[in-house]
């Protein structure tokens, strides 16, 4: 019994030592099979990952593509009998004579104006609420046929615009918002009849794929400085619109700084972003005089050759930045005297009675490889003269 029971106990002891072994080879099998899958599965994960990211890289790439050329001219609208209007005036009142880019369309209204035969009044509103206010009351006041505000949100003068509509002098708001057509006023706001500018959506969406392209799919860590314009909130609704189809594309930190700031704050607001987010390695500024001010920032943070920065209006100063290798990448922009001349196509559609016209000015992308010996100050160089002749052939006047 003792031999039986160990001999017994023998057959259970090597039953359960083949059992063990068994198991252990069959663990050791799957353990195999597993750790296989998973590393399939982890090539198949990262291949997947590149993959996408690839992907995204094609497509910024390819929407770069179409705004590297010289815009082309497209009729905004009908053509216009523009002989029955000489003799009319437009009150044009800029928010200030200071930027450059509300200078070079308030000269660009002034040209078209003198074709025509329309008198052009110009006002400075100085950046003051009241002295713009002033301004479109003097238009009022005159009996002017359209009153133009540009660079001014219509939000911040609604009494104004509602005067001019009380008065039957149409209004066309010139530059700070986003074209829609859906929207009323184009997008420039109630009681307005028509627009002049870019999609700053757009605007926006290049500077996301310049950084996803330069990235070449890899993480994106950007900081933004921007403003309280309704512009430059569309330039940031445009980034990350790109950015929500991008795992590895964040923007970790946003300074809003107002123009009249622009020259003490912006340098070292960007230096502190960069030394707060270690990660950081792209910075957008939502216009481009902002980004002559984070420049130095980037070089005090000792980031030079980590940060780039990227962003948009395509003014001659940024372009030169550009084209001498600084930090400053990529700077899509649209040409302020076609602004003005798109202006005036809506003031004689307004003087007219008829519908306003599409109010989108074309884009034109800029980085270093369309800029190599341009003459930057030249927007005819940059972005041709096509609207010209254009709007003149539109206006039966060739």
């Amino acid at each position: 019994m003792k031999v039986a029971k160990s001999g017994s106990l023998a057959i259970i002891s090597g039953l359960s030592v083949m059992s063990l072994l068994f198991t252990a080879c069959g663990s050791s099998n799957t353990s195999s099979a597993a750790a296989t899958a998973s590393t399939t599965a982890s090539k198949s994960s990262v291949t997947s990952t590149t993959d996408v990211s690839q992907t995204l890289v094609s497509q910024a790439k390819s929407e770069i593509g179409k705004y590297l050329g010289i815009p082309t001219f497209t009729p905004p609208g009908p053509s216009i009998d523009a002989s029955k209007l000489k003799g009319k005036t437009v009150m044009v009142v800029d928010d200030n004579m200071v930027a450059d880019a509300l200078v070079q369309i308030t000269k660009g209204i002034q040209a078209a104006g003198q074709l025509l035969g329309i008198s052009v009044e110009t006002y400075n509103g100085q950046n003051i609420i009241s002295s713009i206010e002033q301004g479109v009351q003097q238009g009022i006041n005159q009996k002017v046929d359209v009153i133009m505000l540009v660079g001014i949100a219509t939000s911040l003068v609604p009494s104004s615009v509602a005067a001019a509509n009380t008065a039957k002098i149409p209004v066309i708001s010139v530059l700070p918002s986003q074209p829609d057509l859906t929207a009323p006023g184009q997008g420039y706001g109630t009681g307005i009849f028509g627009g002049s500018g870019p999609s700053y959506i757009e605007l926006g969406r290049l500077m996301a794929d310049t950084a996803i392209i330069q990235s070449n799919g890899g993480p994106i860590n950007a900081g933004v400085i921007d403003f309280n314009n309704p512009g430059e909130l569309a330039v940031v609704s445009g980034i990350k619109s790109v950015f929500s189809g991008c795992s590895n594309c964040k923007i970790l930190t946003t300074q809003d700084i107002e123009p009249q700031n622009w020259a003490t704050k912006i340098t070292g607001a960007t230096s502190s972003m960069i030394l707060a987010n270690p990660n950081l390695n792209y910075i957008f500024p939502t216009a481009d005089t902002m980004a002559i001010f984070a420049v130095p920032g980037v070089s005090q943070s000792g980031a030079t050759g980590k940060v780039s920065v990227i962003t948009e209006d395509g003014d001659s100063p940024v372009l030169s930045l550009i084209q001498k290798g600084t930090v400053v990448t990529a700077n899509p922009g649209y040409s302020t005297p076609w602004i003005g001349w798109e202006a005036m196509d809506q003031a004689l559609r307004a003087m007219s009675g008829m519908k306003p016209g599409n109010p989108v000015v074309p884009i034109r992308y800029f980085d270093k490889s369309n800029l190599n010996g341009v003459d930057v100050t030249s927007s005819s160089t940059l972005y041709g003269d096509a609207y010209l002749a254009g709007y003149k052939n539109l206006w039966g006047l060739s």
